[in-house]
């Protein structure tokens, strides 16, 4: 496919997408209309202010989503000789796959980040030299300057794609373990919920619904869950049921989990962290 330079109103779109990932960001907003303002106009250094505008930009969203203190604190940071904290492209890692080791996104989930990172790399070194007015590097072409800002925008918005990727593969490769871990609990521990409904409450298995995950912080990883618990509900002891004098009732309830997994490990649920909550109302009704 034939490469076509954007029109400055496709840019515009990528720079509203853009400003949505943080719609409380007024620094962002007014970068943006700024960058795209001065991109449009007739002012011969055009895209050298334009580029100016956008280096701050990419700085700005770095520097945000991947705080110095955040990053060092990962298992996979170490110091790169001859600086003082985290490189760009550390900060691009941490915004995609934040402290989850690099040999589980690697080698489990599949991700080339270096791959990821290295197109909003090569844009912010041209980013550098092209906010440098001197007589030779006056940016005064409109197709270049449309391709800079289009570029160091879709290098920014691949790095949004790619931590949701990240977090979505994360989030599949969990699902067994969340079910297992759900099912270990219901099995081992009695639950006042399910326990009250008859003389002996047993768990036949249970349906996952649906589950959301949050990274708390560098060391945790938290999930919701939301499932559907199927018991059987015997009335009467052993000896009744032998004797026709019981009955045993199939019945599902729907069920809240939350559970914890370190992001060190992240396939492992904490057993102990596990918390579940039966609704059982439909019961009395």
């Amino acid at each position: 496919m034939t490469y076509r330079v954007p029109e400055w109103s496709e840019i515009r779109a990528k720079g509203k997408a853009l400003a949505s990932e943080h719609p409380d960001d007024k620094f962002m907003t007014t970068v943006l209309e700024g960058a795209f303002l001065v991109g449009e106009s007739e002012n011969p250094i055009r895209g050298n202010l334009c580029a100016a505008a956008m280096r701050e930009l990419t700085g700005h969203v770095l520097h945000s989503m991947a705080p110095d203190q955040r990053v060092t604190a990962c298992c996979w940071y170490e110091l790169v000789k001859d600086t003082k904290g985290p490189t760009r492209r550390q900060r691009v890692t941490y915004i995609i796959q934040g402290a989850l080791p690099a040999d589980f996104v690697e080698k489990v989930l599949k991700l080339d980040l270096s791959k990821i990172a290295r197109p909003l790399l090569a844009t912010i070194e041209r980013l550098n030299r092209s906010t440098h007015v001197r007589e030779e590097t006056i940016l005064d072409d409109d197709e270049e300057i449309r391709v800079l800002v289009d570029d160091s925008l879709d290098g920014l918005l691949d790095i949004y794609d790619a931590a949701r990727t990240c977090r979505e593969e994360v989030h599949r490769s969990l699902r067994t373990e969340v079910f297992d871990a759900v099912l270990d609990t219901l099995l081992s521990e009695t639950l006042q919920d399910l326990d009250e409904l008859s003389t002996h409450t047993s768990v036949d298995g249970h349906d996952i619904n649906d589950y959301t995950m949050t990274f708390v912080d560098d060391e945790f990883i938290e999930l919701a869950v939301d499932g559907t618990v199927y018991v059987e509900l015997q009335y009467g002891s052993g000896s009744d049921l032998r004797n026709d004098m019981g009955v045993v009732l199939s019945d599902s309830y729907p069920y809240t989990a939350t559970m914890n997994a370190r992001v060190i490990e992240p396939q492992r649920i904490i057993r102990e962290s596990v918390v579940i909550s039966v609704d059982n109302s439909a019961f009395y009704e």
